[in-house]
């Protein structure tokens, strides 16, 4: 599987994601040919939860003003367009006011050509994502874990989760989304205290079983600084960094 199929897989798995997140809470969305954008009206500070992905660069440039419009009328007042490595599209992103403001390593691997190990520890099925939440806003801090809530109690569909438990408490966890034959990995997180012990390898090593069960053929992600170097040892390969290009109105 070439790099660019499992860069394509990847944006479609993200996309299907926060599909499935604006229908189950609060989040907006905006479907166009060749993109959508999602917007978190509540919180229009969270650059996180303003976001817009696309497969399609003359769609993307048609779109701006449209794209504009979309998150005014939500009163965002500032969103990115994430960006993969190699597109032309950011000379007409600078000219609408768009700036580049940092980026995020995009990863893919083949799992039927990747060696997966067993997991050395029990992990748990969790049955809701109430302690997810908890735990991501540990790790990473409150606006990580927002995006859980508005979704958090309602079926699962294509969620699965799994977690590491000691002396009962939920140390490390991470979910996994199914999109056609692609596991997108998500929200892997341990608690600061549990940390340099190995458990989110752990955590992955038995996210990319269950993938490989389910006859998924591909598992993606976008990777925090924390996780790059482990998800190197898993047989992760680099897609390359996907660049946030930033509009900011207000």
């Amino acid at each position: 599987m070439t790099d660019a199929e499992l860069d394509g897989r990847l944006r479609a798995n993200i996309t299907a994601f926060k599909q499935f997140q604006a229908s189950q809470g609060s989040l907006r969305s905006l479907t166009l040919p060749g993109l959508a954008a999602f917007a978190q009206p509540n919180h229009p500070q969270l650059m996180g939860q303003q976001q817009v992905f696309f497969h399609d660069t003359e769609a993307l440039r048609a779109a701006l003003p449209t794209l504009e419009d979309f998150y005014r009328s939500h009163g965002v007042q500032l969103w990115r367009v994430w960006v993969p490595p190699g597109n032309p599209v950011g000379p007409a992103l600078e000219r609408a006011g768009y700036r580049p403001e940092g980026s995020t390593p995009a990863m893919g691997l083949s799992l039927a050509d990747t060696p997966l190990t067993p997991p050395s520890l029990p992990l748990e099925e969790l049955p809701s994502q109430e302690e997810l939440i908890p735990l991501n806003a540990e790790a990473f801090g409150p606006s990580a874990a927002f995006e859980l809530r508005p979704w958090h109690s309602q079926p699962y569909g294509p969620v699965r989760i799994r977690g590491i438990r000691e002396a009962g408490r939920l140390i490390a966890a991470g979910l996994s989304f199914d999109v056609e034959d692609t596991a997108g990995i998500y929200l892997v997180a341990t608690a600061p205290s549990a940390r340099k012990r190995g458990l989110a390898t752990e955590v992955m090593r038995g996210l990319l079983l269950d993938a490989r069960a389910r006859n998924q053929r591909a598992a993606v992600l976008q990777s925090t600084v924390q996780g790059h170097s482990v998800y190197l040892r898993m047989g992760f390969r680099d897609l390359g960094d996907w660049v946030n290009w930033v509009r900011r109105w207000a």
